[in-house]
């Protein structure tokens, strides 16, 4: 019975050390444990309210970074609008000035007609001045002969007037022959005077001739200096007007350089808003070099020259684009994209592509295209154009272009593309780099190729030393 009241006291004694820690020690553990669990959710929810205040301070940036360069983007828009306005008004000066170049050519060669031609008819009239200073020279040359002729058998007659008849007598054999002689004499004494006479108005006409000629040559020789005149203003003013012709020429050229360093700021610019644009899933660089070393091999370009595209593509595929198909894409694309994400099963709608850059028309404006799909940041119609090679490269069919491996190793055909990026040479991805952004007018963006080949060489080492 003593033993039975023992055993109940030490039951009793456990129940009230039981009850006691049931409400004074496990209420403290719990309440230890509620504590640190309370301090472990309020350190994850600050955590998680930094995380957020960083992303919202890294956005506020990123935000004012893409509205300070699409101010400066609209400025090059309105200065180069500016250049082309004023590189067509120069356009319509130089047509007006070719023109009238044109209208004066052929003035200046009618006036060269002109002048052969008043100067053949002055020739004509020399010779023909000529020929009358000649027929006078013959005429009083045949009066100088006839007046000796004259003057010698006028001293004959007088010699006869001055002999006496006894002298005559003994001189003639007869009367009859020295009247006759007389007679004679009377007779081409006449017809000598006649003839000079004849000849002396002969030489008038000619003199008359000639000082008509002479006047006629006086008004072609005037005729021919006006025209001369003529054809040396047309010159000059020919001259004045390839001078301002050449002006307009190289204010054209000038301008042309100003527009198209303007295009190239612009371009630049909006390559720069687009990247800042993009938005996307953060991804470990160590994942990215993984990946990019793989792919090294099976297209033969170099890991590092792959992680500098990436980067400036896509961060490292962390920026793969802020927008939706339907916002940012041109239409012209929707049934490519659709049907690439259909393959895969993807909702389209769900999928982000990058956002569509602001390019300023004359109007105002925004115009201009995103829809670069994944950390390549391909379009819809140039994926489709190396997916059948990625999935034979890959393994992966369909291949996924928002798949890091998929999409570096379409990165890594295209740029194998370019003669000598498989061989590493230097010259040839900065080619490939600038043609991966522009196509053909790669030569135009050497800085996005200098870019690249600036983060390939920083990825060098660690991709040596990993």
């Amino acid at each position: 019975m003593i033993k039975l009241k023992n055993r109940e006291k030490n039951n009793l004694l456990i129940l009230i050390v039981f009850t006691i820690a049931t409400f004074f020690y496990f209420p403290r553990i719990i309440l230890a444990k509620t504590t640190a669990d309370s301090n472990i959710n309020a350190n994850v929810n600050a955590a998680t309210a930094n995380v957020n205040v960083n992303n919202n301070v890294d956005q506020t940036k990123k935000q004012a970074e893409i509205q300070q360069k699409q101010e400066q983007l609209n400025s090059v828009r309105t200065q180069i609008n500016s250049y082309e306005k004023r590189s067509d008004i120069l356009e319509q000066k130089t047509d007006t000035i070719q023109r009238l170049l044109g209208a004066l050519d052929n003035e200046i060669k009618e006036a060269e007609e002109a002048l052969q031609k008043t100067q053949r008819e002055i020739d004509g009239v020399q010779r023909s001045l000529n020929d009358k200073e000649n027929e006078i020279v013959v005429k009083e040359d045949d009066i100088e002969k006839r007046k000796k002729f004259l003057e010698e058998y006028m001293r004959k007659l007088d010699s006869l007037d001055k002999k006496s008849m006894v002298e005559v007598i003994l001189e003639k054999p007869s009367f009859a022959e020295y009247f006759r002689e007389m007679e004679d004499v009377v007779v081409f004494q006449e017809h000598l005077w006649e003839l000079l006479a004849s000849l002396n108005t002969d030489r008038n006409n000619l003199l008359k001739e000639k000082t008509a000629i002479e006047e006629t040559k006086n008004e072609q020789m005037a005729l021919y200096s006006m025209q001369d005149e003529q054809r040396i203003e047309l010159d000059r003013d020919k001259k004045d007007r390839e001078d301002l012709l050449a002006e307009t020429q190289l204010e054209q050229n000038k301008i042309g350089d100003l527009v198209e360093k303007g295009t190239t700021v612009a371009n630049r610019l909006t390559a720069e808003i687009t990247a800042l644009q993009s938005c996307g899933t953060k991804l470990d660089f160590g994942q990215a070099l993984t990946e990019a070393k793989v792919v090294a091999q099976l297209t033969g370009v170099r890991a590092a020259f792959l992680l500098g595209v990436l980067k400036v593509e896509s961060n490292m595929g962390n920026n793969v684009g802020g927008g939706t198909y339907k916002t940012d894409m041109n239409p012209a694309q929707w049934d490519r994209f659709k049907n690439i994400c259909s393959e895969i099963g993807y909702e389209p709608s769900d999928k982000p592509v990058s956002r569509k850059p602001c390019y300023r028309n004359s109007k105002g404006d925004c115009t201009g295209w995103g829809g670069a799909m994944g950390p390549a940041q391909f379009m819809p119609s140039t994926w489709m154009g190396y997916k059948a090679e990625v999935a034979k490269v890959t393994g992966h069919n369909p291949p996924d272009p928002w798949n890091l491996r998929d999409a570096l190793t379409a990165m890594g055909l295209k740029l194998a593309k370019v003669s000598g990026v498989t061989s590493h040479d230097r010259q040839a991805e900065h080619k490939a780099a600038s043609i991966y952004l522009a196509g053909g007018n790669w030569e135009r963006f050497g800085w996005y190729g200098d870019r690249v080949l600036k983060f390939a060489d920083a990825y060098e080492g660690q991709v040596q030393g990993n």
